[in-house]
């Protein structure tokens, strides 16, 4: 491989399996607050599923699963009461869902009446900080726990003093995986994350000590305008490295719009290699990575290294 390449890795999804704590962050938030806003509507479990989450970040602007649960709260305040009909009312939104994320779907809601719109977003106050939104708050509560909440945010937590989340990730790559990819790239591995570093150093565990720290970004911690798919960190892990040449590794629609804009504003060579699983819902992703002429499409991180070996003349 050119050693004047790095390569550089989402951690959602690519090398972490995150459907038992971030999609139940999601569901667990969205529940507490639908009834914190209106007790009424009981228990609304069954709307917020992995498929209505996969639509939504299908879009590729709901990186973020904060944004996310606002889209599912305002969806289910506003539609029918009638759960089937519930259901096909945030179908509707997703696939109303735009390249402007969570302002797409106030777009698509302020039209059934923009009065109720303003009274839900002065409860939830939503973009905002933990200080700020209850929204924020009770989703990192529910990821975090007490005590890495207090960690990450220097603050009590209010609403939540259970078991965290994060403790349900699924680590997907292997030791020898990153020992073999840090071998090829001469240790230029960098992450760029819309998790936080916290969050990335405890899930990852002892896999941690693959990536150069310099070189990663943990899009939690910076402003929120830096947010995938946006591609001003992946532009800026690049250059810490010193080369021209990089691959990222994800697994979203999100991860293909940032390196084809950073492509697009840098001088760089930034080249995507998509994870996709064999699964239905992972088709619709590797067609769009198929359509966008994807450099490289895998069905899991872990036969990287020897697929690299293989076309490494090719780069």
């Amino acid at each position: 491989m050119n050693t004047n390449a790095c390569i550089i890795f989402d951690i959602d999804g690519t090398l972490i399996d995150t459907r038992e704590s971030y999609n139940k962050t999601i569901k667990k938030t969205v529940q507490y607050l639908v009834n914190y806003v209106n007790p009424t509507k009981g228990n609304i479990g069954t709307l917020v599923s992995d498929d209505l989450i996969f639509k939504f970040r299908k879009s590729g602007m709901f990186n973020n699963d904060t944004d996310t649960s606002y889209a599912f709260i305002l969806g289910i305040l506003f539609g029918p009461s009638k759960t089937s009909d519930l259901h096909s009312f945030i179908e509707n939104i997703t696939s109303n869902a735009t390249s402007n994320g969570i302002k797409s779907v106030e777009n698509y809601l302020q039209s059934y009446s923009k009065n109720r719109l303003m009274r839900i977003k002065k409860v939830l106050r939503y973009p905002g900080d933990i200080n700020r939104s209850i929204l924020s708050r009770v989703f990192d509560e529910y990821f975090y726990g007490p005590q890495l909440f207090k960690k990450q945010h220097r603050s009590i937590a209010k609403f939540y003093s259970g078991k965290p989340l994060i403790e349900n990730d699924k680590l997907l790559v292997r030791n020898s995986t990153m020992k073999k990819v840090s071998n090829i790239f001469d240790k230029k591995v960098g992450i760029v994350s819309g998790r936080s570093r916290i969050a990335a150093e405890y899930s990852m565990k002892s896999m941690f000590k693959f990536f150069d720290i310099n070189g990663s970004i943990y899009l939690e911690d910076e402003k929120r305008e830096m947010g995938k798919p946006d591609p001003s960190a992946l532009i800026k892990s690049v250059k810490i490295f010193g080369v021209n040449n990089a691959f990222y590794v994800g697994d979203s629609a999100e991860d293909l719009f940032m390196v084809q804009r950073a492509r697009k504003i840098s001088n760089l060579d930034i080249k995507l290699i998509g994870i996709c699983a064999s699964n239905a819902r992972s088709n619709q992703i590797r067609n769009l990575f198929r359509i966008n002429r994807t450099t490289l499409i895998v069905k899991n991180v872990n036969e990287l290294p020897n697929i690299l070996n293989k076309v490494r003349t090719q780069f």
